[in-house]
Formats: structure tokens, sequence, C-alpha cells
């Protein structure tokens, strides 16, 4: 059994500590900066203690009406992750179980897609939402995501499908059942962690992207991160309004990764290795 010497351990925890700091050094300055008056705010040197104070926040969802912008961000991400996860989970499953000698061409095939780079297609985009009438609405930013997200989690959902033994779905087609029934009652039940991860994945990516809904979207359906870029104009740049819509926009991923949080250990390590 391998012993660390009190020493190491001291290393190792004071490295832990060092790693952490680091990271959560700029979400403190965030939340600092979203409760401190902007005289503190520029102060020189920074001002480590001070009296909080609720005018960004206050101004957030008074002035600026954030909550239109919570909502719609809350309705994309969720349309994208749910269509996502069910047709990524479905072909993922057709990929696994048909025996094809080209399926490995259609799964790099479907992985290609997400190799685009977003600034390359966000016109052809713009053009196709606008002639078919889909632009500024929430399904385009939708439809746009799950494009993205898709190839994800036909791919990650591969590796856990690939995890299910046959010997169980055999034993289901012995007792009457026909694809569908084994897909739904014995495959996707087996392979939860894997759609907790896609899941996770597909809503903070649909969460926060910033391009797509900054081009295809205006003051009607517009997200959380166009919108906090509205307090940047040439004018002034309201930092403690900023700073108070980066911490509201990060608070809804916390609660979902952390609600997911029993699935994502199991689903993280359970489709890596086969």
């Amino acid at each position: 059994m391998d012993r660390k010497t009190p020493l190491e351990k001291a290393l190792i925890y004071l490295t832990a500590l060092v790693v952490g700091v680091i990271f959560l050094f700029p979400l403190y300055i965030a939340l600092s900066s979203a409760f401190k008056p902007d005289i503190d705010m520029f102060a020189r040197p920074p001002v480590w203690i001070f009296r909080p104070i609720w005018d960004n926040f206050i101004a957030l969802f008074t002035v600026r009406r954030f909550q239109d912008n919570i909502w719609n961000s809350t309705v994309v991400a969720t349309g994208s992750t749910v269509l996502s996860v069910f047709v990524g989970s479905l072909a993922a499953y057709a990929l696994t179980r048909l025996k094809h000698p080209r399926m490995k061409d259609v799964a790099f095939w479907i992985l290609s897609i997400r190799m685009f780079p977003p600034i390359a297609v966000v016109i052809p985009y713009y053009i196709l939402l606008r002639d078919i009438g889909l632009l500024d609405t929430p399904w385009a930013l939708i439809l746009v995501y799950s494009t993205g997200n898709i190839p994800l989690t036909v791919w990650l959902m591969r590796g856990f499908f690939q995890g299910v033994p046959e010997s169980l779905e055999e034993a289901a087609q012995v007792d009457g059942h026909g694809v569908w029934a084994i897909f739904w009652r014995v495959a996707l039940p087996l392979a939860a962690p894997g759609l907790a991860v896609c899941a996770m994945f597909c809503f903070i990516f649909s969460w926060n992207e910033f391009l797509f809904a900054f081009m295809l979207t205006s003051s009607k359906t517009q997200t959380v991160t166009v919108a906090v870029m509205s307090f940047w104009s040439s004018d002034a740049i309201e930092w403690g309004r900023i700073m108070a819509g980066s911490i509201v926009i990060v608070i809804p991923v916390i609660i979902f990764v952390f609600a997911c949080q029993r699935f994502l250990v199991k689903g993280l390590t359970m489709g890596s290795v086969k």
C-alpha cells in the first residue's frame, strides 16, 4: 500500500490550495466588483474591504430587464439540450449496433460537422434562417446550437452504448421486445450517466455561446451573453453591471451541474475506457 509521508501530503494540499486560488480568484474579482461602488472598484491600490451595495443587481433587473434575457437563454439552452440528447442518442445507438463496414466513416463525418469554425458558417446560417422566417426567434438558436451539440452527443454516447453488454439486448429480444423497446428499456437506462454528461456539455455550450446569439437575434430574443455586452459602449463601460450580469449567468450553470452531480463522476469515466 502506497503511504505518503507528511511532507508529501503537505505538498499535495499546498499545490491544491494554490491551484484553487488561481482558478477561483477571477470569480472572486467578478463577485466583489458586482457589489462594489464605482469609487472602490477603480481605487488604487485595490480596496479589499468595502461596504457592499445591491445597486448593480437592482439596475440589472429594473433598468435592463435582465430577466427577459434569462428566460430567452433558458428556452434556447433547454431546447437545444433536449433536441441534441434525443437525436444524438438515437444516432449513437444506431452507429454502435448496426453492422456496416462504413459505419466508422459515417461517425467521423458526423464529428467533422463540429470542426467547422463558427465564424465560417454564421453568414450562411443568417441567410438561411432569414429566408425561412426563423431569424430572431428561439428556434433559430436551438437549431444552430443543435448542429454543434448533436455530433458531440453522438461521439460521447457511442462510448457509453459500447459499454452496454449486447447479451442483455439479446435476452430482451428473446423475450419478444423490438428494437425500440430494447433501446428505451435496456440500452438507454444503462447509459443514463452518459445522458447526464451530454446534457451538461450541451447546456453549458448553449448557455455561454455568444457569436451566433449576437448575429441571429435582436432585442426581442437576446440571450444573456449578448445582453451583458450592451453595458459596453463607446461612451462608458459599466463594469459593475457587467460583473453583476456575469455572476447571474454563472449561477444556473452551477445549479445544473450540481443537479447532475451524482451521474457525472460515473458518466465521465464509464464511457472513456471500453
